[in-house]
């Protein structure tokens, strides 16, 4: 096996490491309850979408996750992962972030990006997004 590192010359410092396997995923919030999150535009998570034959598209939306039903201890600091969704929420975002919904002024982005939110899945498993 090779790994082909491009653009390093030997003495030269590098801020880049290297990492195999996936990024960590949110697990998904159970019905009726609801995580605590900030999205992030910094760090080694991408904002993506991919199509998943079965399922349609999917969002790879990376966040700080603070606090999870599910996760028993998470840092103060909270855990840099990516929230991967097909909801409606997950898409709306998506395209203000990267297809430029925002007017092209940027306002929006910073009111995404500076606060904390509050990622809600309804009894019927809808997901809603609010800022705290």
């Amino acid at each position: 096996m090779l790994i082909f590192i491009s653009h390093c010359k030997k003495g030269m410092p590098s801020n880049k490491k290297l990492s195999f396997g996936p990024a960590s995923k949110m697990p998904e919030v159970p019905k009726g309850e609801y995580a605590e999150l900030r999205f992030s535009e910094s760090g080694d998570l991408t904002w993506e979408h991919k199509e998943d034959g079965e399922y349609g598209m999917k969002f790879f939306i990376p966040i700080v996750l603070l606090t999870h039903p599910s996760v028993e201890s998470l840092p103060s600091s909270g855990s840099a992962m990516h929230w991967v969704s097909k909801a409606e929420a997950a898409e709306q975002l998506h395209n203000v972030v990267i297809g430029g919904l925002d007017g092209g002024n940027g306002k929006l982005k910073q009111e995404i990006f500076d606060k904390k939110w509050k990622l809600t899945r309804s009894i019927t498993g809808s997901y809603r997004l609010d800022q705290i």
